[in-house]
Parts: C-alpha cells; sequence; structure tokens
C-alpha cells in the first residue's frame, strides 16, 4: 500500500471516529440493515450480539 493511502486511510478513520453519532441515527441504520426490528429487538441472524451490545433507551 502506498505511503499517500496509509495517511488517507488514517485520517478517515480519525474523522470517523471523532465523529459524535446519535443514538436515532444509530438505530435508523440497524432498521435499515435489517440487524433489529422496529421493536429495538435483535432479529433472528443477529440475536446473538445482544449479549455484546449494551443498550441505552
Amino acid at each position: 500500500m502506498e505511503n499517500n493511502q496509509v495517511k488517507l486511510l488514517a485520517s478517515l478513520a480519525k474523522k470517523i471516529h471523532s465523529e459524535r453519532n446519535d443514538r436515532t441515527k444509530i438505530v435508523a441504520t440497524l432498521k435499515s440493515a435489517k440487524i433489529i426490528t422496529k421493536n429495538e429487538n435483535f432479529t433472528g441472524h443477529y440475536s446473538n450480539l445482544k449479549k455484546i451490545v449494551a443498550v441505552s433507551k
């Protein structure tokens, strides 16, 4: 990988990490990906995620 590509990826990772995501945006993303239901429960394929995800409502 080129040195310039590494720098770009590192700066992108820093930008993503520094952005504040609000709960509604995250829930909407998970719903659109069909990871959670409209009642905010994990779907069947992702039910194991509830073991590691802390949910605050």
